[in-house]
């Protein structure tokens, strides 16, 4: 698959993005019945689904985008990111 400019989200990238909310959202409820003193375990369970699944949709659709981009950035640019990435790093670390 080639990187366009345009943001999408495909039929079977859709259909992951269910899934995955699906998945973290038992998951939870799997982790609140572990952990008994958690009073609302369905809210904790749909909170956590929900925010996975709207952050990982939004990210597969514009992943081609930043695909793009970085495909089609100057070296010497690129190489600039890519050191101030690392001095970011160190000075978080």
């Amino acid at each position: 698959m080639r990187a366009s400019r345009r943001p999408r989200l495909t039929r079977r990238q859709f259909w992951q993005t269910v899934v995955r909310t699906v998945g973290y959202m038992v998951t939870a409820l799997i982790c609140s019945a572990f952990m008994h003193h958690m009073e609302h375990a369905w809210t904790f369970a749909i909170r956590v689904g929900l925010v996975t699944g709207i952050v990982t949709g939004v990210g597969a659709t514009i992943n081609p985008y930043i695909e793009y981009y970085a495909d089609n950035l100057p070296e010497r640019r690129l190489g600039v990111f890519g050191i101030g990435l690392a001095l970011f790093d160190v000075r978080l670390a």
